[in-house]
C-alpha cells in the first residue's frame, strides 16, 4: 500500500503513534497538523492524497469543518478519526462525505482496511476529475455553442462559445429556461423552442434559423438537438448545439457555382453563355475544340457580330452549329465591372 498522507491530530503523541503505524503499511506521512490553518499550509506544500482527520482539533474550526474546507478548496478527501460515536456527531460527519469513519480506539486491521479502500477511491476519483477536466477543456474549446437543458427546457450548462454567441454568462444562464436566454426564430419569424417534454427520441437538425441578440445584430445559425439519457437509459434532457450558418451558406454557394461551372465546361456539346444584352460571356471547351476558334476571339462579341466575321471558321462553321441547334445557348445577367 502506498500513498501520501496528512495527519490532522492535536495530540502529538497520538499523531506520532499513528504516523508509525501508517508508515508500517508502506504509506508516506508527508505532514502533521494540529489545526485547520496548519492543515491548509501542509496541503499547499505537500499535496497529500488523503487526510486522516481527528474531529476535535485546536483552533476555530473543528475536524468536520476542516475536512469540508480541504475538500472544497483542494479536492482532498478525509478519513474521520474520533472518540465520539454519538448520533449527532456521526450525522454531521456523514454530510461531508468522508472516505471512512473510525472510532477510537480502533484496531490495526480496521485502520489498514479503511485506508486501503480510501486510497483506492481517492486514486479513482482523481482520475475521474482529470478526465472530466479534459472533457470540460475540450467542450470549452469548441467553436460551436453547446448547451444542455432539462426536459422542461431549463439550462444546465453552456460552454464558452455559447457565452460568446448568446451574450450571457453560464452563471447567469444556468437554471433559466432556454426561452429566456436564446431567442431563435424560423424563416417565418416564429419562435423555435426545444421539443416538448419526451417529444424527441432521436437527433434533429434545423438550418437557417435567426438568433436575435439584445443590443446586437441578429445572426443566421444552424441548430442540432440530441436527447441524452441517464445511466438507466431514462431520457433526462437535450444537448443543443448552435453554429453560425454563414460559413455553410458560403460553402454551398461556392459548391453550387463549381457544379454549374463543371457542367458547362465538361458538357460534350458545344455551348456558349450570353448575358442579358446578347454578348458572349464564355464558351465551353467542346465549342473551342469543334470550331477551332480560341475563346478570346469570341468572348464579348454578339452572335450578329460573329455572323459577319471574315473568318470562315466563325461566320461559317461556328454559326452553322448555332443556327442548326448544335449548341446550347444560355443567358445570364450582365457582367459587372469591379
Amino acid at each position: 500500500m502506498n500513498g501520501k498522507l496528512l495527519i490532522v491530530e492535536d495530540e502529538p503523541i497520538v499523531a506520532l503513534d499513528l504516523q508509525q503505524e501508517l508508515e508500517s503499511f508502506g504509506c508516506e506521512v508527508v505532514a502533521l497538523a494540529q489545526s485547520a490553518d496548519e492543515a491548509l499550509m501542509a496541503v499547499e506544500e505537500c499535496q497529500p492524497d488523503l487526510a486522516l482527520m481527528d474531529l476535535h482539533i485546536i483552533g476555530s474550526l473543528d475536524g468536520i469543518q476542516t475536512a469540508r474546507l480541504l475538500r472544497d478548496a483542494y479536492q482532498l478527501p478525509s478519513i474521520f478519526l474520533t472518540a465520539y460515536s454519538d448520533d449527532a456527531t456521526i450525522a454531521r460527519a456523514v454530510r461531508e462525505m468522508p472516505y471512512g469513519y473510525l472510532t477510537k480506539p480502533f484496531q490495526t486491521r480496521e485502520l489498514k482496511a479503511t485506508l486501503q479502500v480510501a486510497l483506492h477511491k481517492a486514486k479513482v476519483d482523481a482520475g475521474l476529475r482529470k478526465a472530466h477536466g479534459k472533457i470540460s477543456s475540450t467542450v470549452d474549446g469548441m467553436h460551436e455553442a453547446l448547451l444542455t437543458v432539462t426536459l422542461a427546457g431549463d439550462i444546465q450548462f453552456m460552454n464558452s462559445a455559447a457565452e460568446r454567441m448568446i451574450g450571457h454568462t453560464r452563471e447567469h444562464a444556468t437554471g433559466c429556461h432556454i426561452r429566456e436566454i436564446v431567442d431563435l426564430r424560423d424563416t417565418r419569424n416564429r419562435p423555435v423552442s426545444v421539443p416538448a417534454r419526451h417529444g424527441l427520441g432521436s437527433p434533429i437538425e434545423e438550418f437557417g434559423l435567426t438568433l436575435n441578440l439584445a443590443g446586437r445584430v441578429s445572426m443566421l445559425v444552424d441548430m442540432a438537438i440530441s436527447p441524452f439519457s441517464d445511466s438507466a437509459g431514462v431520457q433526462t434532457g437535450y444537448v443543443i448545439t448552435l453554429r453560425k450558418a454563414d460559413e455553410r451558406v458560403r460553402s454551398q454557394a461556392v459548391e453550387e457555382t463549381f457544379n454549374a461551372t463543371d457542367l458547362f465546361e465538361l458538357a460534350p456539346m458545344a455551348m456558349v453563355q450570353l448575358d442579358s444584352t446578347g454578348h458572349i460571356v464564355r464558351v465551353n471547351q467542346a465549342l473551342v475544340r469543334e470550331s477551332g476558334v480560341p475563346e478570346e476571339s469570341l468572348v464579348g462579341r454578339t452572335l450578329t457580330g460573329l455572323s459577319m466575321d471574315p473568318d470562315p471558321r466563325i461566320a461559317g462553321k461556328l454559326m452553322h452549329k448555332l443556327l442548326q441547334g448544335g449548341a446550347t445557348v444560355t443567358t445570364t445577367r450582365p457582367l459587372v465591372s469591379n
